[in-house]
Parts: structure tokens; C-alpha cells; sequence
């Protein structure tokens, strides 16, 4: 299936109508609006049912990749702390789904936020629609109703004999299962290949000074995720790096 560009989409979210699970916990109504610049008309919706600490966790992650994009133009938004009584209160639902729908939000104009694969995943499972098509079938008239004929009509179709039809059964070939509706729309609209991957582009040179200046290799000292750790490990190596080649080629240019 053909990828479609980035930028081929205005996305909005909304996060909206609060209700109670069974189990006790309170789960929001996410909506993912994919609107493609080509046909305003073209709108795909993906919609999820989550929990706080679905956002918290979602949070985290993005709050995670943001930082280390080195955007200090804007705040990365809060989100309201985790709390024990009082969860249930008007007040506290709504405090914690508009401050979901401000994350949702803040990604959509930041690529490596809006294509990440943390929110593609926070949306896998969801489903998907098209509310034109929706709309649309609302007019359409059923098929008329026609007469069926008594059982015994020689125009039915007559049953196999057990046999045979256990054959006919074994005869058909298998067609794999095609993909879902959900699982093609979160490939195409949340497409986390980065533009290097996509035109082959070398890997990215030395870091400069003031990438070098801006890093804080304590940053995430204590980090409970592995994961996170060895990538902070794996950046710091590449810093340093970076900084003993600096110090040679200094050194190199000092006159003996």
C-alpha cells in the first residue's frame, strides 16, 4: 500500500465524553479528525475509549521525545497529577480531559510528536470511520422486498449430500484475512518514517558546538525505564565523542 506524505492531512483531536467503565474507572472518548488538504471532503475519524493513566502514560513518551528535540520556543503542557480521592468529581474529569486534549493538540503542528509511534500505538485498536460515508448511507434506499419461494420451489438450490459437501468445504481455497479497517488507517495516516529513512539520506554529521552545549547528560540520571537509560548512555557516548574531536582539532591549530 502506498504511503501517503506527511503533510497531507490537517489533523484535530478532541477528547470528550467522560462516562464510567464497569470496572469502576472513568474513560474518555478520544477522536483522532484526519483532514486531507487535497479534498476537505476526504475526513477520516479514528476514535479509542481511555483512561488516565493511558494519557499519563502517553505523556510521559512524548514529554520524553520532546526534550530531547532541543525545542525551547515552546512548554511542553503540563498534566494534572495523579490523586487518590476525589477522582470522581466533576471538577477533576474535566481538569484531566481538557489537559489530555492540550497534549493531543500540542503535537499536531511537531512531526516527531505528530508521526511518533507512541501516539500511533496509543491509537491502535480504534475505530476507524468516514463520516461522509456515514452521512451518505443514511440516503440510500434499502433493495426492495421480492417474494421468496416455498422450500420445496426446484429453483432453490438443492444441499449436497454430506459427502460431497464435505469436499466442496475442503476444495475452497483459503483467503488470508484482509487487513483491517483500523490497522490500514493508523499505516497510512500515522506514518512514523522519518523523511531520512524515506529518501535514503546519509546519517546525520557531527554535532555542533551548541548542541554540545545544550546537552545535560544527567538529564534522566535515575530513569527507571531501561530502555530510556540506554538511550541516554548511547547519547552521551556520541557527545563526548563528538567533544574529544573538537578538542583535537583545537589542539591542532595552536601554534608548537
Amino acid at each position: 500500500m502506498s504511503r501517503q506524505a506527511k503533510d497531507d492531512f490537517l489533523r484535530h483531536y478532541t477528547v470528550s465524553d467522560p462516562r464510567t467503565h464497569p470496572k469502576g474507572y472513568t474513560e474518555y472518548k478520544v477522536t483522532a479528525q484526519f483532514i486531507s488538504k487535497k479534498d476537505p471532503e476526504d475526513v477520516k475519524e479514528v476514535v479509542v475509549w481511555k483512561r488516565y493513566s493511558d494519557f499519563r502514560k502517553l505523556h510521559g513518551d512524548l514529554a520524553y521525545t520532546h526534550r530531547n528535540l532541543f525545542r525551547r520556543l515552546e512548554e511542553f503542557p503540563a498534566f494534572p497529577r495523579a490523586q487518590v480521592f476525589g477522582r470522581f468529581e466533576a471538577s477533576v474529569i474535566e481538569e484531566r480531559r481538557k489537559g489530555a486534549e492540550d497534549l493531543l493538540r500540542f503535537t499536531v503542528h511537531i512531526p516527531a510528536l505528530n508521526n511518533s509511534p507512541q501516539l500511533k500505538e496509543f491509537f491502535r485498536g480504534g475505530e476507524v470511520t468516514r463520516p461522509s460515508e456515514m452521512s451518505r448511507d443514511l440516503h440510500i434506499l434499502p433493495p426492495p422486498l421480492t417474494p421468496t419461494p416455498p422450500p420445496d420451489d426446484p429453483r432453490l438450490p438443492q444441499p449436497l449430500p454430506a459427502e460431497r459437501r464435505g469436499l466442496e468445504e475442503l476444495e475452497v481455497p483459503v483467503d488470508p484475512p484482509p487487513s483491517s479497517p483500523a490497522q490500514e488507517a493508523l499505516d497510512l495516516l500515522f506514518n512514523c518514517e522519518s523523511t531520512e529513512e524515506a529518501s535514503g539520506s546519509p546519517a546525520r554529521g557531527p554535532l555542533t558546538e551548541a548542541e554540545l552545549a545544550l546537552f545535560d547528560p544527567f538529564s534522566k540520571e535515575g530513569d527507571p525505564l531501561p530502555a530510556r537509560q540506554e538511550g541516554v548512555k548511547k547519547k552521551a557516548a556520541e557527545y563526548l565523542k563528538r567533544a574529544e574531536e573538537i578538542l583535537r582539532l583545537h589542539l591542532s591549530q595552536l601554534p608548537p
